[in-house]
C-alpha cells in the first residue's frame, strides 16, 4: 500500500525519483548555521557489531584543507637469508639458537624445551615517536605450535636487558604467552597489558601483526582486525618512556621446562612513520634501512671498502682485466705505477652482489666520487697526465668485456685528470678528483664499479702511487 508523506503546515507532499529514493536535501545552502550538515568518519574497523565500529574523524585546517599525509618508511627487512646480518642487529641467546633461513629467522633452531635459557633479535636502528606522528610496526611470522606452558615470545619495538631472559625495559609488543597473544606497553619496565586477545591461530600459517603507536594510544591489529585498544596511562606523555627504540624479537623459556618445543618464525617486517612528509631521494631511504657504507643482509658483512685496521695495503700493478689492488667500494690503494701508457689500469673494482632467493637484489646508486692520491714511493723516470675514468655496468671485471646478448661492456665517464711530475719525490700531493653526479649513475645487481686510470706521456719504471677513493653511495 501506498504512503504519502506530507508537511504538517504546509500539507506538501515529498518526492522521489525515477529510482525510487526519496528526494532529501540537508539544509538551505545559502545559510552555513541552518544545513542540516553530514558528519564524516572513516571506518578503521568494522567491529563485532555496528556499535563497536572503529570510527575516526578526519581533520580539517582554519583555511578549510583536509589534513593529509603519507607513509615515511623507517626500516624493511625480509628473512629470507642463512646468516645473520651483524651490520644490522644485535642477537644474544642462551642455550636456545636462533637459525636464518629462506624459510625466515626461527627463534629455537634445535627445538629445545630446557628452561632457563632463550634468544633475543634486536636492531641497532631506534625508531622515534614524534609529536602527533603515528608509528606503524607491521610484522609477518608464524608459530609452530599452540601456546605452551612456560614459554613467552615478544615481538615488536623495544629496548631491552642484556642478560637472560633479555627482558624489554621500555616499549610496545605483542606477547605470546601460554595464555595466548595479548598486546603490550611498557614504560620503563611498567606494563599494561590489552588482555588475551580473541584470537587463535592455525600452526605454521603465516599471520600480519601490527602495532599503531600514538602518545595517546596504541591499537593492536592481527590480520586487519583490530584486537586491542591501550589508551597512554594517566600521567605519561607517551606509551613508553625512551625517546626512540628498536625492533625487538625475543624468545624465552622460565619457570620450567616449555610444554613443547616450541619455535616463532619471522619473515619480514616494516616500520613506518605517519603523519609527516620526509622529502628523501630512494637511495637515503634505503641507507636507512639497510645501513650505509656496509653489507647487506645475505652479503658480505662488514665494511665494503678496501681499508684494512692499521695495516697499508700492498702495492700492485694495476691490470686492464682483474683487480690487482685490491676489491672494494672505495678505500685505500696502492699502484706500483709501472703500467704501459695508454693502458686502462683498474684500481678499485666492486661487484654488486646479485638478488637470488636468499640475497638482496639492491641497486647501487651513486651520486659522487673524490680521489685523492701521493707519492708513496719516489718515481723513477716518468712524467705523465692521469686521466681518470668511471666504469660501471659491465657484467665481467675486465674493462675487455664486449657487448652481447648475455653481456655488458662498461659504460665510462671521465672523472678528470692529474699531472704527475716526473721522479715526483716521496709524499707529493697530487691534484684531487672530484665529480658529483646531479644526474645519478646506477649499477645493478650483479653489475661491476671501477675506478680506472690511465696514462698520457712517459711511463715511470719504478715507485708507488696511493690513492684514498671515496663514493657517495646508496641502495635502492
Amino acid at each position: 500500500m501506498a504512503v504519502e508523506i506530507k508537511g504538517g503546515a504546509t500539507t506538501n507532499e515529498a518526492e522521489v525519483n525515477t529510482s525510487n529514493q526519496l528526494q532529501v536535501i540537508t539544509g538551505f545552502a545559502d545559510s552555513p548555521a541552518t544545513v542540516g550538515a553530514i558528519r564524516l568518519f572513516s571506518e578503521n574497523d568494522p567491529g563485532a557489531t555496528p556499535a563497536d565500529a572503529f570510527l575516526v574523524s578526519p581533520e580539517t585546517d582554519s583555511d578549510y584543507r583536509l589534513r593529509m599525509s603519507q607513509d615515511s618508511q623507517l626500516d624493511n627487512e625480509i628473512f629470507n637469508y642463512t646468516a645473520q646480518n651483524t651490520g644490522k642487529f644485535l642477537y644474544r641467546n642462551t642455550t636456545m639458537t636462533n637459525v636464518w633461513n629462506a624459510a625466515g629467522l626461527n627463534t629455537n633452531g634445535t627445538s629445545i624445551t630446557t628452561t632457563g635459557t632463550g634468544t633475543i633479535v634486536q636492531g641497532y636502528s631506534m625508531y622515534p615517536l614524534l609529536g602527533s606522528t603515528q608509528l606503524y610496526v607491521e610484522m609477518e611470522l608464524s608459530f609452530s605450535q599452540q601456546p605452551t606452558a612456560n614459554t613467552v615470545v615478544d615481538f615488536g619495538i623495544a629496548l631491552a636487558a642484556a642478560a637472560w631472559p633479555y627482558a624489554a625495559t621500555d616499549g610496545i609488543y605483542f606477547r605470546l604467552s601460554s595464555a595466548g597473544i595479548s598486546g603490550i606497553t611498557n614504560y620503563n619496565t611498567t606494563e599494561t597489558n590489552t588482555g588475551i586477545m580473541s584470537f587463535s591461530y592455525n600452526n605454521n600459517e603465516k599471520y600480519q601483526f601490527i602495532i599503531a603507536v600514538s602518545t595517546k594510544e596504541v591499537l593492536f591489529w592481527i590480520n586487519n582486525e583490530l584486537k586491542g585498544r591501550i589508551p597512554t596511562p594517566v600521567g605519561q606523555g607517551a606509551p613508553f618512556m625512551a625517546a626512540a627504540v628498536p625492533f625487538h624479537f625475543r624468545h624465552a623459556i622460565s619457570g620450567g621446562a616449555a610444554g613443547t618445543a616450541f619455535s616463532a618464525v619471522l619473515n619480514s617486517y616494516a616500520i613506518n612513520l605517519s603523519g609527516v612528509n620526509i622529502a628523501d631521494k630512494m637511495s637515503t631511504v634505503g641507507n636507512r634501512m639497510y645501513g650505509s657504507y656496509q653489507g647487506l643482509s645475505g652479503n658480505t658483512m662488514g665494511s665494503l671498502a678496501n681499508y684494512a685496521n692499521s695495516t697499508n695495503p700492498t702495492p700492485a700493478v694495476p691490470t686492464n682485466t682483474s683487480a690487482a689492488l685490491g676489491t672494494g667500494l672505495g678505500g685505500q690503494f696502492w699502484e706500483t705505477d709501472t703500467l704501459a701508457v695508454t693502458t686502462d689500469g683498474i684500481i678499485c673494482s666492486y661487484q654488486v652482489l646479485a638478488g637470488t632467493a636468499n640475497v638482496q637484489g639492491r641497486r647501487l646508486v651513486l651520486r659522487g666520487v673524490n680521489i685523492q692520491s701521493f707519492v708513496q714511493t719516489a718515481l723513477t723516470g716518468g712524467g705523465y697526465v692521469a686521466q681518470w675514468s668511471l666504469a660501471f655496468g659491465g657484467t665481467q671485471v675486465t674493462m675487455a668485456t664486449i657487448e652481447a646478448a648475455t653481456a655488458k661492456s662498461p659504460r665510462r665517464v671521465g672523472l678528470g685528470l692529474q699531472t704527475v711530475a716526473a721522479a715526483a719525490a716521496a709524499l707529493t700531493l697530487l691534484a684531487p678528483i672530484q665529480m658529483n653526479f646531479d644526474s645519478p649513475i646506477y649499477v645493478n645487481p650483479g653489475e661491476f664499479i671501477a675506478i680506472v686510470k690511465k696514462k698520457i706521456g712517459t711511463a715511470p719504471s719504478a715507485g708507488v702511487i696511493g690513492h684514498l677513493i671515496t663514493l657517495d653511495y646508496g641502495w635502492e
